[in-house]
C-alpha cells in the first residue's frame, strides 16, 4: 500500500508562527493562573488552550495532505474468468450453478464493484480454459472448456500485457487448475493476483474415479491388472458399482462388476480387476463408477465417474528362429509350448548330421550325396552333399524359407524377431554369419537366447567369435571346480522382481514350486557374468555352490540372454502340472525375447507442447534395418468414444482422419506429424509405409487416451490452498464471489496499491472543516473546564 504524507506549503511563515507562539504561550498561562494554586486544573486548561492556539498557528504553514494513488484510467487491470466445465456444478440448496453465478456477477448491469473498477482502471476481459482468450464481454462464457489450465493462462496473460501498465489480475475461478500444483509456483515479480473464489466448500455430493492404473505384461498367461480407486464427497457409506467396459465388442470378455462401499471424504476405496483380453493390437476400455440403483442421493455431476484405459496387445505375430545343433527334447517342449500362443511363430532349423570331410567319405562310387538320404524319393540335386550338414526345417512359412540353411544375409536373418541357439557350436556358422548374429541384437534390436549344452557356450568355441561380446557371461573364465551332483533351480533377487521368470502369482506359492521342482544334471559352468549383465536365476549343486543359470543384458538396441542348463526338459517330466509350468516358462521367456523388438515400421508417440497435442514419429527401415529415405508414411487416426452406458454392448462410433507424415531433419528414415485431440476418447493411430515405388514396407499401430475431464473434475471443492498461495506469492488477496463488501474493498486496495502509473494529490488541511472544528472544540472544552474548576 502507498502511504499518505503531510507537507507544509507555507514554510515562509515559520518565523511568524514561532513568534506568535512565544508571545501567546506566557499570556495564556498568566490568564489561567488562579488565585490559589491548582496545578492539575491549570495544566488541563492550559493544554486545551495551547492545542487550539497550536492548530491555528499550524494553518499558517499551509499543511497539505499528500496522497499517492493509481492514476485514474492509466493502469490496466485484467479480469480473468474461468470457462471450464468444472463450474457447471450446482451446490446443495443453490438455485443456480456456479457457472450461472459467475456469469451473472460479470454481466449484470450496474454491478457496483465492476463500475468502480472501470472508473479507476482500464479493464481487459479474458476467459480461459485450455488457453486464454480476450473477449469484449463476459456473456460469451459458455463453460464448455474441457481444461482449466490456469498456469498457462496466467503466463500467456503476462506475455500479452508485457508492454502494458498492468496493475493486477482479478481471477474468478474455483481454483481447480489442471496444470498447477498446490503451491502455484508463480514468479515473485508477477503482478498482484486477486482471486475471487467461485463456490463454497462442502456444498456438493459426488462420486469420482481418482485412479485407473493399468498393468500389463507381454506374457500370454498373465492377465491385465487394473487397479481402480474411487473417492466421494458427502457420500460416505453409500454403495457404488465399478465396471470395466470394452469400447469394442470384438475385444472379448470383460471382468465382472464390483460393488464397493464408499468411505470418508478424504480416503479412497480401491478395487482390482483382472482379465485376459483377446486379440492383438490397441484396445480401449472404460472404468465406470455408478451409484447403486437403491441409492436415493443425486450426484453433482457424472462426468468424473469414468476413466479411459488402453491395452496394447502387440503385433499379430512374432517370428522366432530356433537353431539346434542336434535333435533333442528341448525343441519338442519349446515347440509345443509356443504353439499354444497365437502370436508366437516358431521356425526350427535342426541339424540331423554333421558334415564329413571329403577325405573321410566312404560312400558308393560316384555318389556325392549324403548316404543318410539313400533310399528316399528325394531330388538328388536338393539333397545335402556328404560334406554338408544335414538340416531339417520345421514350421517354415513356405518351401523356400531356410532352404539354403542358416541365413547368410541381413535381409533374411533380420526378418525374424528373436533367435534361439541350442547346443550348436561356433563352427556351424561362417565368419559373416557370426557377425550377423552380433548385428542381429546390436543393430536390428532382436532378442537372442543361447541355450546350454555339450557344444554350446564355452564348449562350442565361441570365446573368440564376434558373438562372445554380445553374451552376458564370460566364456574364457573357467570355474575352479565343476558342479557336482544334482542342480537346484533358484531365483535371484532380480529374478524375483521380473514377472517373466516367475510362474506363480505370489511369493509363497513360487517358493513351494521351486522346492518341488525337479533337479537338473547338466549345465555349462561359467565363472562370472559381465558388469552390465543381470543374473536372474542360478543353479546350486550338492556342495551349495551357485552357478549362473539365466543371465541377460542389453546389447546395442537388442537384448541377449544365456540359459546354461542343458536338460531343462527334465522340469516337465515330473507330472502334468510341472509340464504346464515348463510350457509357461518357455512362453514367458519367448515373450520377453520379442518384447519391444522393433519392426521395419516403428511408430512412436509422445506428448506435444500444447494441451491434447501428440507428436507422432514413424521410423522406417529397409530389409537390412537401415534407415529408409524417400518413403511415404500415411497415418490414419481413429477416435473411439464411450458407448451408451445403458447399452454397453453397442460398438462405439469412430471418427477417422488420414494424412501423411513429413520427413524429419533429425535423422534419416524418420517421418513426423503432430495431432491435437479436442474430444475425449481413445485414439488409435495406424502407420502404413511404402517405398518410392509404392511397395508396402510395413504397418504399425499405437494409441493413447485423451481424457481431459478426468483432471477438470478431479475435485469439486474450491481449491482455496492454491488461490491463497497465488495471492500470497504476488501480493494479492483472496475474496469470495458472494462477498460484495469484499469486492468493493478489493477495488480500493487496487487503487491504493503500488501500480505502474501513479498520481499525487495534495489537499490543504486548513481548507478542511475538520481542522476548524478541532480548534473550536479545544477552546470550548477549555472554557467548560474553567467554569467547572472555578478558574478565572
Amino acid at each position: 500500500m502507498i502511504l499518505a504524507a503531510i507537507n507544509f506549503a507555507g514554510t515562509s511563515w515559520w518565523a511568524v508562527a514561532l513568534l506568535v507562539a512565544v508571545v501567546l504561550g506566557p499570556l495564556a498561562w498568566f490568564a489561567l493562573k488562579p488565585a490559589e494554586p491548582n496545578r492539575g486544573a491549570l495544566a488541563v486548561g492550559l493544554s486545551l488552550r495551547g492545542l487550539g492556539i497550536g492548530l491555528l498557528l499550524l494553518t499558517l504553514l499551509d499543511p497539505q495532505w499528500v496522497v499517492t494513488r493509481a492514476k485514474r484510467g492509466a493502469n490496466v487491470v485484467a479480469i480473468l474468468a474461468d470457462n471450464g466445465r468444472g463450474l457447471e456444478i450446482t451446490e446443495i440448496g443453490a438455485a443456480s450453478s456456479r457457472a450461472s453465478q459467475l456469469q451473472a456477477a460479470l454481466t449484470t448491469p450496474a454491478t457496483p464493484w465492476l463500475e468502480n473498477l472501470r472508473n479507476e482502471f482500464q479493464t481487459r476481459s479474458y476467459i480461459f480454459d485450455h488457453d486464454v482468450r480476450r473477449v469484449s464481454e463476459f456473456s460469451v462464457l459458455d463453460f464448455q472448456g474441457d481444461r482449466s489450465d490456469l498456469g498457462r493462462a496466467l503466463t500467456q496473460l503476462r506475455e500479452r500485457l508485457a508492454s502494458e501498465p498492468l496493475a493486477g489480475v482479478i481471477l474468478l475461478t474455483d481454483g481447480n487448475a489442471t496444470d498447477l500444483g498446490s503451491d502455484g509456483g508463480m514468479a515473485a515479480d508477477f503482478p498482484p493476483i486477486f482471486p475471487v473464489v467461485v463456490g463454497s466448500p462442502g456444498a456438493v455430493r459426488d462420486v469420482r474415479v481418482t485412479r485407473a492404473d493399468l498393468r500389463q505384461t507381454a506374457f500370454d498367461d498373465a492377465p491385465v491388472t487394473l487397479r481402480a480407486a474411487v473417492a466421494s464427497t458427502g457420500m460416505a457409506s453409500q454403495s457404488t458399482q465399478l465396471s470395466v467396459r470394452s469400447l469394442d465388442t470384438s475385444s472379448g470378455e470383460v471382468p465382472a462388476v464390483r460393488s464397493v462401499e464408499l468411505t470418508g471424504d478424504t480416503t479412497e476405496t480401491e478395487a482390482t480387476f483382472e482379465w485376459r483380453p483377446s486379440g492383438e493390437g490397441i484396445q480401449f476400455y472404460t472404468l465406470q463408477a455408478d451409484l447403486s440403483p437403491e441409492t436415493a442421493v443425486t450426484e453433482a455431476t457424472t462426468l468424473n465417474n469414468h476413466r479411459y484405459v488402453m491395452v496394447d496387445r502387440g503385433r499379430p505375430t512374432y517370428r522366432i528362429l530356433y537353431v539346434g545343433g542336434r535333435p533333442n527334447w528341448e525343441f519338442k517342449f519349446l515347440n509345443r509350448a509356443l504353439s499354444r500362443d497365437p502370436q508366437l511363430d516358431l521356425v526350427g532349423l535342426i541339424r540331423l548330421a554333421r558334415r564329413e570331410p571329403k577325405f573321410e567319405f566312404r560312400g558308393r562310387a560316384g555318389e556325392s550325396n549324403n548316404p543318410l538320404f539313400r533310399g528316399f524319393d528325394r531330388d538328388t540335386d536338393a539333397a545335402p552333399r556328404y560334406d554338408e550338414a544335414v538340416l531339417t526345417r520345421v514350421n517354415t512359412r513356405d518351401e523356400d524359407e531356410l532352404r539354403a540353411g542358416f541365413p547368410r544375409t541381413a535381409e533374411e536373418l533380420f526378418s525374424y524377431d528373436a533367435l534361439i541357439l541350442d547346443d550348436v557350436e561356433a563352427e556351424f556358422f561362417n565368419a559373416s554369419q557370426q557377425m550377423l548374429l552380433r548385428r542381429f541384437a546390436a543393430e536390428r534390436g532382436g532378442g537372442l537366447l543361447v541355450l546350454g549344452g555339450v557344444d554350446a557356450l564355452e564348449n562350442g568355441g565361441y570365446q573368440d567369435s564376434p558373438l562372445a561380446a554380445a553374451l552376458p557371461v564370460y566364456l574364457d573364465r573357467s570355474v575352479a571346480q565343476r558342479p557336482r551332483g544334482e542342480l537346484r533351480w533358484n531365483l535371484t533377487r532380480e529374478g524375483w522382481l521380473e514377472p517373466w521368470t516367475r510362474i506363480r502369482a505370489n511369493a509363497a506359492d513360487e517358493r513351494d514350486r521351486l522346492d518341488a521342482m525337479s533337479p537338473f544334471l547338466i549345465t555349462n559352468a561359467l565363472a562370472s557374468t559381465k558388469p552390465g549383465a543381470t543374473v536372474l536365476a542360478t543353479v546350486t549343486d550338492q556342495d551349495g555352490r551357485d552357478f549362473p543359470a539365466l543371465s541377460a543384458q542389453r546389447f546395442g538396441v537388442g537384448r541377449v540372454a544365456t540359459l546354461t542348463v542343458g536338460d531343462l526338459w527334465r522340469w516337465g517330466m515330473k507330472d502334468a502340472a510341472a509340464n504346464e509350468d515348463l510350457s509357461r516358462f518357455w512362453r514367458q521367456l519367448a515373450r520377453w525375447l520379442v518384447t519391444d523388438v522393433p519392426g521395419r515400421v516403428d511408430l512412436k508417440i509422445s506428448a506435444g507442447g500444447e494441451p491434447g497435442a501428440m507428436k507422432i514419429q514413424v521410423v522406417a527401415r529397409d530389409e537390412s534395418y537401415r534407415p529408409l529415405d524417400l518413403a511415404n508414411a500415411q497415418l490414419k487416426i481413429s477416435r473411439m468414444t464411450s458407448p451408451n452406458s445403458a447399452t454397453p454392448s453397442i460398438v462405439a462410433s469412430f471418427e477417422t482422419v488420414t494424412f501423411n507424415a513429413e520427413p524429419e531433419v533429425d535423422g534419416p528414415g524418420r517421418y513426423g506429424a503432430e495431432f491435437t485431440a479436442r474430444q475425449p476418447g481413445g485414439y488409435r493411430v495406424e502407420a502404413e509405409v511404402s517405398d518410392r515405388t509404392g511397395k508396402l514396407i510395413g504397418r504399425d499401430s499405437a494409441g493413447w487416451v485423451h481424457d481431459p475431464l478426468a483432471a477438470e473434475f478431479a475435485s469439486l471443492e474450491p481449491n482455496l490452498a492454491l488461490l491463497q498461495s497465488l495471492a500470497a506469492q504476488t501480493g494479492g488477496e483472496v475474496t469470495r464471489l458472494n462477498d460484495s463488501v469484499g469486492l468493493n474493498a478489493l477495488v480500493e486496495k487496487l487503487v491504493r496499491a503500488p501500480v505502474p502509473i501513479t498520481e499525487t494529490r495534495s489537499l490543504p488541511l486548513w481548507h478542511n472543516g475538520v481542522v476548524f472544528l478541532l480548534v473550536l472544540g479545544c477552546f470550548l472544552a477549555e472554557w467548560a473546564w474553567r467554569r467547572w474548576k472555578g478558574l478565572p
